[in-house]
């Protein structure tokens, strides 16, 4: 009787690890799509230089450093930053990670009616202020997937291609 309750035990704790890690984030895949969105992302006025702030800590600022380091002959520049939520609006795009998504509202509030595209990697955080908001996808094998606020950046000035609007879940 033990052995079967060990093996339940043990099995179940398998399934548990496995669970948790087919739902956590591939971070160079994050960045890809980070780099998409920036590329797919219309400003109201034409970017030579884009610079990502990052507020909090993800292992995505070390991804995006090393992907923007292999595109030197592209027509626009990109550079990684951290930031206080006092410099937000000294960036083009806002990267908050998991662990900073309590200061949305500070941001949202500090960069208001900027053309700043803000990234939560917390989900759900469109309803909150981020234009967009990756997410775990449990119904298609624990894939990344992302929400987008068409209204939060419209507010922003920000135009975002049919590509990336057609993959993404639509949020209010």
């Amino acid at each position: 009787m033990m052995t079967v309750l060990r093996r339940f035990l043990v099995l179940g704790c398998l399934c548990i690890v496995h669970t948790v890690h087919g739902q956590s984030f591939d971070y160079a895949e994050n960045s890809l799509y980070i780099l998409n969105f920036i590329k797919y992302t219309d400003w109201p006025e034409k970017k030579t230089h884009i610079v990502v702030g990052v507020l909090g800590q993800s292992p995505v600022a070390d991804e995006l450093q090393q992907l923007f380091s292999h595109r030197r002959n592209s027509n626009i520049q990109y550079s990684v930053r951290h930031i206080a939520v006092g410099e937000a609006r000294e960036v083009d795009v806002v990267l908050l990670a998991a662990n900073a998504a309590g200061q949305l509202r500070a941001v949202t509030q500090a960069t208001a009616g900027s053309p700043i595209l803000i990234i939560s990697e917390k989900s759900n955080m469109c309803h909150a202020g981020a234009c967009i908001s990756f997410f775990i996808d449990e119904d298609n094998d624990f894939k990344t997937s992302y929400q987008l606020s068409l209204r939060n950046c419209g507010q922003r000035g920000l135009k975002l291609s049919d590509e990336i609007k057609n993959n993404a879940v639509l949020t209010r």
